[in-house]
């Protein structure tokens, strides 16, 4: 016996309603995504403002103040968004990094370690954590973090570049520039990939290549060698404790 087709006539759609700040974080994730950060941070904050209890807002408008280097109130902003949403893994992520940059690189893991436990497939975290063993010395923790992030994203450039970085650390110099070579597969117009394949072609000695790729970073970004240093020669904050 054939089934019966309900009239069309009788169905009745039920137009999902957003909820309060949704429409502002929508358009506060665009203008981020164009570059528009000020912006941005207006529309988050006209979600927080209407929905208090949007962890998805708070995390967002921690993002912003991060990219605008208030690093306390991206932290506070990652507080609220965990406290309503305890197992949301990017603000444990987005938090541990802030950490790392208040140099408390104890507690940064542990929230790294806490965004895997939720979800282990998440490359960012992986490199993060990679960056963070990475800039404390230890080379092989942080590149057994990186071919974590690699084995769930093997087309992820930056998790490529700073394996690359941590194997010219301990002289394995050949892997670095196959490291380099898969970051640029992926991403070919990143300055700091080709600056680093230079260093690790002149470590080779071959000076020829390594022009090349000098030649590659003035192309894409003249003023990289000028930032390089003004980053190398950064005054360092003191150390706060954990």
């Amino acid at each position: 016996m054939p089934l019966r087709q309900r009239s069309t006539s009788r169905l009745k759609f039920r137009r999902k309603i957003d909820s309060p700040g949704a429409r502002d974080v929508r358009k506060g994730n665009d203008l981020l995504k164009s570059g528009r950060i000020k912006e941005a941070k207006i529309s988050y904050e006209n979600a927080v403002d209407s929905n208090p209890k949007s962890a998805e807002a708070w995390n967002n408008l921690g993002v912003i103040e991060e990219n605008m280097g208030s690093h306390i109130e991206a932290l506070k902003c990652y507080n609220r968004a965990l406290k309503l949403k305890p197992t949301y893994p990017e603000a444990w992520c987005n938090k541990g990094m802030t950490l790392y940059r208040l140099k408390r690189e104890s507690k940064a893991i542990k929230c790294l370690d806490m965004s895997i436990k939720l979800s282990p497939e998440n490359p960012v975290a992986w490199l993060n954590r990679g960056v963070i063993f990475s800039r404390k010395g230890d080379q092989q923790t942080a590149i057994v973090c990186y071919n974590k992030a690699l084995r769930f994203d093997d087309s992820y450039s930056l998790a490529w570049l700073n394996k690359g970085i941590a194997l010219m650390k301990i002289g394995r110099v050949d892997e670095a520039v196959d490291s380099f070579d898969k970051a640029l597969l992926h991403r070919p117009d990143f300055p700091e990939t080709w600056f680093q394949k230079a260093r690790a072609l002149l470590l080779m000695h071959n000076k020829e290549g390594a022009n090349y790729c000098m030649e590659r970073v003035h192309e894409l970004q003249p003023e990289f060698m000028e930032l390089l240093t003004t980053r190398a020669t950064k005054v360092r904050k003191p150390r706060r404790g954990d």
